[in-house]
């Protein structure tokens, strides 16, 4: 190989080239060291030369025949790409919290236990409170951010949520001097993920679902708390590799059950919960070839069955003739991690998206 620096010039590459090949071109021998010069009128052996001048490979013609022999070399295989994975700590009524992780990239959705139940919680899915990046708050109802204001102060972790949202909790002054506001519309930058927010019907002050992608272009959807089918959610749940949709009742189990009639009229209501029925129907719009699996989140203990709910979206699965796995999240436990695994986008496509799409945050 040559020596040459890596600025050298074409005419040095050509040169070194000549010195690699030199043993195909017209060269004298020199006789050994301590060899007896030729005798005295004998003629000295002429020079060889393998090749006729015409048949002489040029320098362009070496370098042509290495090329291919240095391409034939096996290339480096890349690196395994880690999936991206979700796990749903508990949902419903009681408290809703979800981890959204990507190689090294973690982040809490909702805070919606007490912190000493959040870090149990994350325990028994081997997460330990200081790998997490950031806390994303979809809105302010207790059920969602219970713990959000303690957990966040203990672990240090930066806020993310709509104006509407930090305006109504109480977080740490430190906590929230250091909160992000989201925008519905505008992907945010959040701890290694691109999350995109976007505005529900609910019956708080600025409730939000989010689309949140990983660097390898693998996306999540989160409906957590939605009144009716929206088409600016619905708008935005595209191409999902995860979908997290809320299944909060069955409309006979709500209109029979001991709510008082104005809260089911609530739960019912345009800015209240996603029925099971009314989630199977905007099912369809949803699907694609790349959803791997269908997170029924947010059940009532109350006015829906796991069961139930499972039915009603199973059934909506099949006659989309959709191969997406389908899990419960419950109250009690979390679930198992959930993963969506392999690239779907060269890595560094969604910084690109991010930087032409809008300011970050």
């Amino acid at each position: 190989m040559s020596d040459l620096p890596a600025g050298s010039s074409t005419g040095s590459r050509q040169r070194s080239l000549f010195d690699l090949f030199g043993s195909l071109l017209p060269v004298t021998l020199a006789p050994p060291p301590g060899a007896s010069p030729p005798a005295e009128g004998v003629p000295a052996a002429p020079a060889r030369d393998p090749l006729p001048g015409d048949q002489r490979p040029s320098a362009v013609q070496l370098a042509q025949a290495v090329l291919p022999a240095q391409a034939a070399l096996p290339a480096r295989s890349a690196p395994p790409v880690p999936p991206l994975r979700v796990v749903v700590l508990g949902s419903g009524s009681g408290g809703n919290a979800v981890v959204v992780e990507s190689g090294r990239n973690r982040i809490l959705v909702d805070a919606g236990f007490s912190s000493r139940e959040l870090v149990r919680r994350l325990a028994l899915v081997g997460v330990e409170p200081g790998s997490l990046s950031a806390l994303v708050l979809t809105h302010e109802h207790v059920d969602h951010c219970r713990g959000a204001a303690r957990f966040a102060r203990r672990h240090r972790l930066p806020v993310f949520a709509t104006a509407g949202t930090l305006g109504a909790i109480d977080l740490a002054d430190e906590t929230a001097q250091g909160a992000t506001v989201l925008r519905s519309g505008q992907p945010c930058e959040v701890a290694g993920f691109l999350v995109e927010p976007f505005l529900l019907p609910h019956d708080a002050r600025e409730p939000i679902g989010a689309v949140i992608e990983d660097s390898a272009g693998r996306r999540l959807g989160l409906v957590a708390d939605c009144g009716t089918h929206s088409h600016l959610a619905w708008a935005r749940l595209r191409e999902l590799d995860i979908l997290v949709m809320e299944t909060n009742h069955d409309l006979d189990m709500l209109r029979n059950g001991p709510y008082p009639w104005p809260l089911k009229q609530r739960v019912a209501g345009r800015h209240g919960h996603l029925s099971n029925r009314e989630a199977a129907a905007g099912l369809p719009e949803l699907l694609c070839d790349r959803l791997r699996w269908l997170v029924l989140y947010h059940l009532s203990r109350t006015n829906n069955l796991p069961a139930l709910a499972a039915a009603t979206l199973s059934e909506a699965l099949a006659r989309e003739g959709c191969g997406a796995r389908l899990e419960v999240a419950g109250q009690f436990e979390p679930t198992a991690w959930l993963e969506a695994a392999g690239a779907t986008r060269v890595a560094g496509a969604t910084r690109v998206a991010s930087a032409t799409g809008g300011d970050p945050c």
